[in-house]
């Protein structure tokens, strides 16, 4: 199975998003809800600008989706 090149641009945006977030505030919390506001963001602008943009929410699964390897990251430096 492929996966679109779109759904790949957001697992990274989310995966930075993530780590810029942890870094400034320490809490994968925080992070957390800052790539799901990021996600879903984008796609609510996409849905009112859709002659140049097409809303999905495997978009906003995929941003969401990128918090996780840098969680696990996080997680086993700490121990």
């Amino acid at each position: 199975m492929k996966i679109p090149y779109d759904k790949l641009l957001h697992f990274a945006v989310g995966a930075l998003i993530t780590a810029l977030v942890v870094v400034v505030t320490d809490s994968l919390a925080v992070a957390g809800a800052a790539v799901l506001l990021a996600g879903a963001g984008r796609e609510f602008y996409d849905a009112y600008h859709r002659d140049t943009n097409t809303a999905d929410i495997w978009d906003i699964v995929a941003t969401c989706a990128g918090w996780i390897p840098v969680a696990l990251v996080v997680q086993i430096s700490q121990r």
